[in-house]
C-alpha cells in the first residue's frame, strides 16, 4: 500500500485513475464466474482483444521517440531490449497460465499494457522509455502463448478444436483491424494533440478491455498439477525442453520464429523508408493502416490460403514477400512503400500457419507453457535481428542493413527445408 501510495503522488492525476481502475478490475476478476457459451466468450474476446491492441502511436513511434531524445539507432535498440523483457517472462507466465487461470493471465496482460502506456506517456530519454516499453514486453509475454492456449481450449469445451485456424484466426483479425483502424486516426491525433495525449487515450481503451475480458469464463477443467517432488520452476523448464528436444516441435517453432524477426526489421525500417521517400507525416497512418488491413486478409483467410496452396508452397511465397520488400527500401518512393506496408502482414499467415500445426502434438495441461516457449524463440529472433540492425543502421546505414538483412534470407530456406519433411508426410 505504501509502495502504491508513493506512485500515486509520483505521478500525473491521469495516471492515479489508470491505475486504480487497473487495480480495482483486477481485483474483480478473481470473484467473476458467470459462465458464458463459446460462441459468446470468443466474440467478447475478440472485442476485448480490438481495444487492448488499439495502437494508435504505432505509425507515428519512432517520430514521438525521437522527440523524446531518441536516436533511429536507439529506437532499434530499444525494440530489441523490449523483446528482452518479453523473453523473460515468456515461459513463466505459459506455465501460470498452464498451472492457475489463463484469464487472470490474460487479464493481468492488460493491466501492464494500460501502465505501459501511462509510463510512456509521461517518459522521457532512453531509460525511461525502456522501463516503459519493458511494461510492454512484459504484457506481449502474458498474451502471447495464453490467448492462443485459452482460445484453442475454449474450443475443445464444445469439440470444435478442428476449427482453430479458422476461429483464432478471426480472433488475429479483429487485433489487425484495430491496427487497422487505428493508424490513420493516430496519425492525425498525433498532429492535432500530440503523442502524449495519444497514449493517454490507449491507456483507457485498455481500462475498456479490462471491463470486457472479466465477462469472459474461467476454464477450470484446464490445469497443470506437478508431480509432488517437482518445483514449479522444474516442471515449466523441463516442459520447454521436452518441446525443444522433439524435432518435429521444434523446426516448427524455428521456422515461423526466424520469420517473423525479418518482418519486424521490415516493418519498423518503413517509417524512415517513407521519411526518404518524403511522405507526409499525415500519410504514415494510411501505410500502417494499409499493414493492418493486410493482416487482417492473411488473419481471416490463413485457413483458405494453407488449404489451395498447401503448407509448402505457402511457407516458400511468405519467404519471396520478405525478398521483394527488402528490395523495395532500394527504390524508397511510394509503389515500394506500399509493399513494405504489406509484406510484414505476411507474419500472420505464417505464424497462423503453424501455430495450427503444432496444437496437434502438445496436451491441454501443457499448452500455454509450450506456446511460450514458441513465443520465446521467435522473442529471442526478433531481438537478435533488431540489435544487429540497431549496430548496422549507427555504422552503415540503412542500405547496408537492408542488404544484410537479404543476406540472412539464406537462413530461411534451410529451416524451410528441415521443416519440409514433416509437412510432406
Amino acid at each position: 500500500m505504501r509502495l502504491l501510495c508513493l506512485v500515486c503522488a509520483c505521478h500525473p492525476i491521469y495516471l492515479n485513475i489508470i491505475l486504480f481502475c487497473a487495480i480495482i478490475t483486477a481485483m474483480t476478476a478473481l470473484h467473476h464466474k458467470k459462465q458464458l457459451s463459446v460462441q459468446t466468450t470468443l466474440r467478447l474476446l475478440k472485442i476485448a482483444m480490438f481495444f487492448n491492441f488499439f495502437m494508435m502511436i504505432a505509425p507515428v513511434i519512432v517520430l514521438l521517440y525521437t522527440s523524446k531524445g531518441i536516436s533511429l539507432g536507439d529506437f532499434f535498440l530499444i525494440q530489441a531490449l523490449f523483446r528482452v523483457s518479453a523473453f523473460l517472462f515468456e515461459i513463466p507466465s505459459g506455465y501460470l497460465s498452464d498451472r492457475f487461470s489463463r484469464r487472470q493471465i490474460l487479464i493481468l496482460g492488460i493491466i501492464i499494457h494500460c501502465m505501459g502506456y501511462a509510463m510512456l506517456a509521461i517518459a522521457y530519454g532512453f531509460w525511461q522509455i525502456v522501463f516503459g516499453e519493458a511494461l510492454l514486453g512484459i504484457a506481449s509475454a502474458l498474451f502471447s502463448g495464453t490467448l492462443e492456449a485459452y482460445t484453442y481450449d475454449l474450443l475443445k469445451r464444445n469439440h470444435t478444436q478442428h476449427r482453430f485456424l479458422k476461429e483464432f484466426g478471426s480472433v488475429q483479425s479483429y487485433i489487425q483491424a484495430a491496427s487497422f483502424i487505428s493508424a490513420p486516426v493516430g496519425s492525425y491525433l498525433f498532429v492535432k494533440i500530440g503523442g502524449n495525449a495519444v497514449l493517454w487515450i490507449e491507456a483507457l481503451f485498455c481500462i475498456i478491455s479490462i471491463l470486457l475480458a472479466l465477462k469472459m469464463p474461467e476454464l477450470t477443467e484446464i490445469k497443470r498439477k506437478k508431480a509432488k517432488n517437482k518445483s514449479d520452476i522444474a516442471d515449466a523448464l523441463g516442459i520447454a525442453v521436452k518441446t525443444m528436444k522433439k524435432p518435429k516441435l521444434r523446426n516448427f517453432i524455428i521456422f515461423p520464429s526466424l520469420f517473423a524477426s525479418f518482418t519486424i526489421v521490415l516493418f519498423w525500417t518503413l517509417q524512415p523508408v517513407m521519411k526518404i521517400a518524403h511522405v507526409p507525416v499525415e500519410l504514415f497512418g494510411f501505410f500502417t493502416a494499409l499493414n493492418g488491413f493486410s493482416s487482417i486478409v492473411f488473419s481471416k483467410y490463413a485457413h483458405v490460403i494453407c488449404k489451395k496452396l498447401g503448407e509448402i508452397t505457402t511457407s516458400v511465397l511468405t519467404i519471396c514477400s520478405i525478398i521483394l520488400s527488402v528490395a523495395c527500401v532500394f527504390i524508397a518512393l511510394y509503389v515500394p512503400s506500399i509493399i513494405m506496408g504489406i509484406t510484414p502482414a505476411v507474419r500472420q499467415l505464417n505464424n497462423l500457419q503453424y501455430n495450427a500445426l503444432i496444437h496437434d502434438d502438445i496436451s491441454s495441461n501443457e499448452r500455454g507453457t509450450v506456446l511460450s516457449t514458441r513465443a520465446m524463440v521467435s522473442t529471442l529472433c526478433g531481438a537478435g535481428m533488431l540489435t544487429s540492425a540497431k549496430f548496422l543502421l549507427d555504422t552503415y546505414g540503412i542500405q547496408t542493413t537492408m542488404l544484410f538483412t537479404l543476406f540472412m534470407t539464406v537462413f530461411l530456406f534451410w529451416s524451410l527445408k528441415n521443416v519440409r519433411k514433416y509437412l510432406e508426410k
